[in-house]
């Protein structure tokens, strides 16, 4: 990368925290833990005082009700539109937004809303509703900020054990934009234990690359694959093919190098490329100690996968496209994107030399 572009794609991130040395974090942070819950048990009115039960209660009820929620995300909407409106115009004096004028007639609405509203309303907290100033603090929804994820997904790859202290690494992945290289998008999220790998963490990674067919002349299983954190590089151990042997002479081995052996900034970019010259950003957004609620295996967790933004069908022109075809003398290019109800009104192709690539990795469609 050029020193113009790694500036545009730094200046997307952080500011970066001070290097965190894993081993240390979790060692202090158990002894922490430890003498924190070796003191007495609290009075019982100090308990009650400092419970959120009750509060906590009126949300989970409050949201699990579909009529109420869908009024509170609308009323939401309908408030961030019309503060953005407010400022659509250049050079124009902050207004003062219209008390409830998007919202429709309240003998119109269900009486469990509008008792709802009655008591938001009340509420005399002067910071708890947006003011017209706060658009300037506010950014549109990007398509980062969605999930196709109803629960986590949940992998097999490690299982705690219970007699050593851990710590929870919330990585997120990022990607280049095609249409502007200077830029990255968020494409996935997940949570590692310290005593996992980096080879862990590039298995985790939801990539398109990973299904292209093997290069003629490889062995099978070898695509190539080099992360470089905090000055080090470190390869996938294939030998003299390693990505890393064109960076270091001396690699270390991403399967040998646990997490907890690293030292990591929080929001700083590292890279990884793998098969050929597909890049990501491994971002570290939270370092923690394991709680007690935490899953017990099944790590890494997959918390987030961002939708994929799909060309449409090259026939239909409709449809988004699902899969690459290339080497079919039928279609007028090559590789062509079609949509799935396109391909199968084509048929499968007699010819063998014909390759057929998923666009979206076919476990999380």
């Amino acid at each position: 990368m050029n020193a113009g572009t790694t500036h545009a794609i730094e200046s997307l991130f952080g500011p970066s925290s001070q290097k965190i040395e894993l081993s240390n974090f979790i060692e202090s942070s158990s002894e922490l833990y430890l003498l924190t819950h070796e003191q007495e048990t609290f009075p019982d009115h100090i308990i009650d005082e400092c419970s959120i039960s009750e509060i906590h209660k009126l949300l989970n009820d409050t949201w699990s009700n579909p009529t109420l929620s869908a009024h509170l995300i609308r009323d939401h909407d309908n408030t961030i539109s019309a503060l953005h409106s407010l400022h659509s115009t250049p050079n124009q004096k902050p207004q003062k937004l219209s008390r409830r004028s998007h919202l429709p007639d309240p003998d119109k609405l269900p009486v469990e809303v509008t008792t709802l509203q009655k008591k938001l309303d009340a509420v005399s907290l002067n910071s708890f509703r947006l003011k017209a100033d706060s658009v300037h603090f506010m950014r549109t929804q990007k398509n980062a900020d969605k999930n196709i994820l109803q629960d986590p997904i949940q992998k097999s790859f490690s299982t705690l054990d219970a007699g050593q202290p851990e710590a929870v690494i919330t990585i997120s992945i990022h990607h280049r934009i095609h249409w502007g290289p200077s830029y990255v998008t968020r494409s996935s999220q997940h949570a590692f234990l310290s005593s996992q790998t980096l080879q862990d963490i590039y298995d985790a990674i939801p990539c398109e690359s990973k299904h292209l067919p093997p290069e003629l002349g490889l062995p099978e299983g070898q695509t190539g694959c080099v992360i470089c954190i905090e000055d080090f590089a470190y390869g996938d151990g294939v030998g003299a093919e390693d990505y890393a042997t064109k960076l270091t002479k001396a690699p270390t081995c991403q399967r040998e190098t646990k997490l907890s052996g690293l030292s990591l900034r929080i929001a700083e970019p590292y890279w990884l490329i793998h098969h050929g010259n597909c890049e990501h950003f491994v971002v570290v957004d939270q370092i923690r100690l394991l709680h007690p609620f935490d899953p017990r295996s099944g790590y890494p967790l997959t918390l987030q996968i961002v939708p994929a933004m799909l060309d449409l069908c090259r026939a239909c022109t409709k449809v988004p496209a699902v899969l690459s075809v290339v080497g079919d003398v039928r279609l007028a290019e090559s590789p062509c994107l079609l949509c799935g109800p396109c391909w199968r009104s084509m048929g499968a192709s007699e010819d063998k030399a014909v390759i057929v690539l998923p666009l979206v990795e076919p476990s999380y469609r």
